[in-house]
């Protein structure tokens, strides 16, 4: 009887989201990582945040020094690169690349490095076909990693992640309707009080009035600021009480007041 149990585990955390795992990324094993993973009788088990190899503790027999199991990553989320601080001013055709060659100090995740090595290019990574996805990501495990061959022999699986962090970007404020002909203030209801808005400068359609932060704000998929719109001109009455929180899906380029580019997301209040 086959005695399958996981010899390596790999999960994905990304500060984006609010409990840190990054559950819209697959791993992809390339052909020639097919071919390896069968001719050892290996297993990929598919986690919500990463996966697991698994094999089979009676049979598999030590690794050899070139025995490397690549897969490719690929994000199921679009707006993936926009909230990803180490993805979004990438080309789509050059993705990161990270191996168990290489890991942190703490010995605890993937160091994630420019571009994938020329000597261990597989024949498909880097060379999609017209009109394809390109991965934004390569994964090398080496099977003949010290730690991996121990899994063999006591079961403990090894456990890695890969640590993704959030974009900044700053917040913009556009209003319209009754509420552009009143003197707005944006208050930060938050504790630290650490974010202020600006009147924007630029010409807005239809007599809008835009406002933009003074400083950015990092991504995150349950945004928690508490923003307050009041009337200056009104002992500072409340307009309302909290103002929608900024996506992913609406983002441009934008300036700042010092006429420096910068990226914004947008949000629209019309009352």
């Amino acid at each position: 009887m086959a005695h399958f149990k996981p010899i390596f585990h790999l999960t994905v955390a990304h500060s984006f989201f609010a409990n840190g795992r990054c559950t819209n990324l697959f791993f992809s094993p390339t052909p020639a990582s097919l071919r390896l993973l069968h001719q050892h009788q290996l297993l990929v088990r598919e986690d919500d945040s990463g996966f697991s190899l698994v094999a089979d503790i009676d049979v598999t027999a030590a690794f050899d020094e070139e025995d490397v199991v690549r897969f490719e990553v690929f994000a199921r989320d679009p707006y993936f690169g926009i909230y990803t601080e180490e993805i979004y001013s990438r080309s789509p055709t050059a993705p990161l690349y990270c191996s168990t060659h290489n890991i942190t100090a703490d010995n605890t995740s993937l160091v994630l490095e420019g571009q994938v090595p020329a000597e261990s290019q597989d024949a498909r990574s880097g060379r999609a076909k017209p009109g394809t996805q390109h991965p934004l990501l390569v994964v090398d495990i080496e099977l003949s990693d010290k730690k991996i061959l121990a899994a063999l022999q006591d079961g403990r699986p090894v456990e890695y992640q890969i640590q993704f962090n959030t974009r900044e970007v700053y917040w913009k404020y556009y209003f319209f309707g009754e509420l552009a002909q009143m003197e707005l203030d944006i208050h930060d209801l938050s504790p630290q009080a650490s974010v202020t808005f600006d009147p924007s400068d630029e010409a807005v359609a239809k007599n809008g009035k835009a406002f933009i932060s003074q400083q950015p704000i990092a991504m995150n998929s349950a945004p928690k600021q508490r923003f307050q719109l009041q009337d200056k001109s009104n002992s500072g009455k409340i307009l309302i009480k909290r103002l929608p929180n900024a996506g992913v899906n609406l983002i441009s380029k934008s300036k700042d007041l010092r006429g420096q580019q910068i990226l914004v997301a947008e949000i629209y209040v019309n009352q």
